[in-house]
């Protein structure tokens, strides 16, 4: 990662600006020209389509479905704990990988897949996107289709920005791969490891028709929480589904 994330959201604090709030956060460019406009201008146009991709941080509000991911695998003994909580409750997530780490560990990817699971790609080492030239993106999304797709058989049609960094200009990169950009709008903040309650809390309070709950397959806290969070959101009536199970394909839509 060429920037940790606690630096990263420090530098969007300074600006007012916060990832809670991923209509903002998808593409907020801390140290680009023209700072806190830039992210007002791009806010405008979040959850829309540009340029023919979907930009999307929370799925219909019709019913009581919500869809449950997982950023940063895989990561060998957290992932295996994430999956054997879905696994006992018969239900279905999506997981966010980074290209590397999915090189790395081929066979826990190939699992999450078989397990009946949507993967979608995020990115190939965890970069800020916003701030990259558009060839390096493109690297960055086509290595990890590629690598993904040999793991799995699976080619996603799903990215997820790292840092939630993302312009509206480089819309064309990412439909040049055939991906929607997908935020969220429930925001754990489990990578800051605030302990296994607060995270509990945290997904259980603002949860609501529609969300999109942002979780990381990357800390044993997280992965030892996981089963009461679903338990705690079947008890209040949702019903969980994939990415793609909420918002089709991006490529058809």
């Amino acid at each position: 990662m060429d920037l940790s994330r606690r630096d990263f959201l420090q530098k969007l604090a300074a600006l007012g600006v916060g990832l809670a709030s991923p209509a903002l956060g998808w593409a907020a460019q801390a140290a680009a020209p023209g700072g806190p406009e830039s992210v007002r201008r791009a806010a405008a146009v979040a959850g829309s389509a540009a340029a023919g991709v979907h930009f999307v941080n929370h799925g219909p509000g019709l019913g009581r479905r919500i869809a449950v991911t997982f950023d940063d695998g895989p990561t060998p003994g957290v992932t295996e704990k994430v999956l054997a909580a879905l696994r006992e409750r018969q239900l279905s997530a999506t997981f966010f990988m980074i290209g590397e780490r999915v090189a790395a560990a081929p066979s826990l990817a190939h699992r999450v897949r078989g397990e009946g699971h949507e993967i979608g790609n995020h990115s190939y080492t965890h970069p800020q996107l916003g701030r990259l030239p558009a060839p390096q993106v493109l690297s960055q999304l086509q290595k990890t289709q590629e690598v993904i797709e040999q793991s799995t058989g699976f080619r996603p049609c799903w990215m997820r920005p790292p840092y939630g960094s993302f312009r509206p200009a480089q819309a064309p990169l990412a439909a040049q791969e055939g991906l929607g950009v997908v935020l969220w709008n429930v925001d754990t903040r489990d990578w800051a490891r605030p302990g296994t309650e607060r995270i509990l809390e945290t997904v259980l309070t603002q949860a609501r028709p529609g969300s999109i709950v942002l979780m990381h397959d990357l800390h044993l806290q997280t992965a030892e929480v996981v089963g009461r969070i679903l338990d705690g959101l079947l008890e209040r009536g949702f019903e969980l589904t994939t990415i793609s199970g909420f918002l089709g394909n991006p490529r058809t839509a």
